[in-house]
């Protein structure tokens, strides 16, 4: 029995185990799977499964090559209450792994979002982004930091005037440099 084919038919079944997992509160659940043989040996296997239940959706992917190369994700998003947040993972058939969250929050006069990516190395890198009302404009502050120590944050604010619209900013990275700039626009009476 070929490689390909012991792994077209572990792929198959663990679609199908998915499938009887399947609970009557999922009844939006769709599968997919596709198998391809080319005219020169080459083929592969793919397979989607999406599951949709009251403010979650999940996604499935997978693939599989006859030479051996595959790699199955999973997605999960969650949404309600002014907040969505996914979270994915990636994994390759040599072991390796890699993943990705991330959510937005929108309430109390701002929003707020954050994002992580884990790579197949194990380095990370996570950002942030707020944006909020000010009494006389709104103002933001953002950032990135890595698994290395590398980190950098930037504010801006900008205030509106009848007569001009300033807008502040100021950037800090990790090792405490700082770099800032005030620019004032002129607005038509």
């Amino acid at each position: 029995m070929s490689k390909f084919l012991n792994y077209s038919l572990a792929f198959a079944g663990a679609i199908s185990l998915a499938l009887i997992a399947t609970t009557s509160a999922e009844a939006s659940a769709r599968d997919r799977i596709v198998s391809v043989q080319g005219a020169h040996g080459h083929g592969y296997v793919a397979g989607r499964s999406l599951n949709r239940n009251s403010g979650a959706t999940q996604v499935r992917r997978s693939l599989q090559t006859q030479s051996g190369r595959g790699v199955a994700t999973t997605r999960d998003t969650t949404y309600g209450d002014g907040a969505v947040s996914t979270s994915a993972s990636r994994i390759y058939n040599n072991g390796a792994t890699a993943s990705r969250s991330g959510s937005v929050v929108v309430g109390e006069g701002a929003i707020r979002g954050q994002r992580t990516h884990t790579g197949v190395a194990g380095n990370t890198q996570s950002a942030w982004d707020t944006v909020y009302r000010t009494d006389d404009g709104y103002g933001r502050t953002r950032g990135v930091e890595t698994s290395s120590g590398r980190s950098v944050t930037a504010e801006r604010d900008v205030s509106v005037t009848e007569g001009s619209v300033v807008v502040g900013t100021q950037v800090t990275t990790g090792a405490g440099a700082t770099a800032s700039r005030t620019r004032t626009v002129e607005r038509d009476q």
